[in-house]
């Protein structure tokens, strides 16, 4: 039996031995200086096309300023042997707990393979400048033919369901397609209709707007009136020449069928002197035109004309309807001509 003395010296003993012991395994950790690579398999087995995963560790010195490169692996390769990479996780990195001054990188592959038999996996490399640095260790998996139902025979496909279509269902299938070509048939036809009975509408707009009373007649009595009323002694000479244009377009519109109230005295010119009127001389026509444009400059330009000026045209413009008037023969039989003719141009 061991008194206290001894049993003292017995714990220094056993402390100097742990310590020389943790001394020799840090020599050791500080001593190693060379990357490491190492795969683990899930399995020494696996079912053809059976998900199996692959883990690779590496553990890398960071001394010196080295870099190490990743094995280059990505999803959808195929391996030596005949295995196939279906997923990969991200690269994981963490501190080393091997190397004092190191970096553990971490990574999953899962693969497959799609034949029978013993598969070796080929060693796959951590590699630097000057080529492989480490290596994994090479293994051997046994793939095994998937195991038969009971009942192999062929499943229906999935997602599908089988229809039996009678009339009533395939009439719903087209009906609203041929819906909706009626509809576009009988839109087409309505818009075609519009389309050709606008003329129409626009003949009876210009036949409801032509006086019953002669427009020669109409024409005179509004230049009567402005004479005898005489507004430009009021200061309304636009008023008195918007007037005599009226009058003016009136008598050229129903008596020569000429489309001069909608026009512009610019367009009016061209149209006169592009197709000469039947029945207008044409210095009458020169004379008409200098008078149109005489008067929009009063009512546009606003151009002033003293009175004598606003009677002296207004008295030229009724001398100038007197004197173009249709003639009507009074004598028995005959048959007043038309004091609305073809519009022209």
């Amino acid at each position: 039996m061991c008194n206290p003395s001894c049993s003292f010296l017995t714990a220094v003993a056993e402390m100097r031995l742990l310590l020389l012991l943790s001394l020799v395994a840090a020599s050791g950790v500080n001593a190693q200086t060379q990357p490491t690579l190492s795969l683990e398999i899930a399995s020494d087995s696996a079912g053809v096309g059976e998900p199996m995963e692959w883990t690779l560790t590496s553990d890398e010195p960071l001394q010196g300023g080295r870099n190490w490169q990743w094995p280059r692996i990505a999803v959808g390769d195929s391996l030596p042997q005949g295995w196939e990479v279906i997923e990969l996780s991200p690269l994981d990195s963490s501190a080393s707990p091997l190397l004092e001054a190191g970096l553990r990188r971490t990574q999953t592959l899962t693969v497959m393979a799609w034949d029978t038999g013993v598969k070796v996996i080929e060693p796959l490399s951590l590699m630097d400048s000057t080529g492989a640095a480490a290596s994994t260790q090479a293994a051997i998996v046994e793939i095994l033919p998937m195991p038969l139902e009971e009942n192999p025979a062929p499943k229906p496909m999935q997602g599908f369901k089988a229809f039996q279509w009678t009339w009533w269902e395939r009439l719903q299938q087209i009906l609203p397609w041929v819906l909706a070509l009626a509809v576009l048939i009988l839109g087409g036809r309505w818009l075609y209709r519009k389309w050709k009975d606008r003329e129409t509408a626009e003949v009876l707009d210009d036949i409801e707007e032509i006086p019953t009373e002669p427009a020669h007649v109409i024409a005179l009595q509004m230049l009567r009136d402005v004479e005898s009323d005489a507004p430009w002694m009021r200061g309304e000479g636009k008023e008195a020449q918007a007037i005599l244009s009226e009058a003016v377009r009136l008598h050229l519109q129903g008596t020569f069928g000429v489309k001069a109230l909608e026009r512009t005295t610019d367009e009016l010119t061209r149209t006169l002197n592009q197709s000469p009127v039947q029945g207008l001389p044409k210095e009458e026509t020169q004379w008409i035109l200098a008078l149109l444009e005489r008067s929009d400059l009063v009512k546009f330009a606003k151009q002033d004309m003293d009175g004598d000026a606003h009677l002296r045209v207004i008295r030229e413009s009724i001398a100038w309807v007197e004197r173009t008037q249709p003639i009507v023969d009074t004598s028995e039989g005959s048959v007043p001509p038309s004091t609305n003719p073809e519009p022209h141009g």
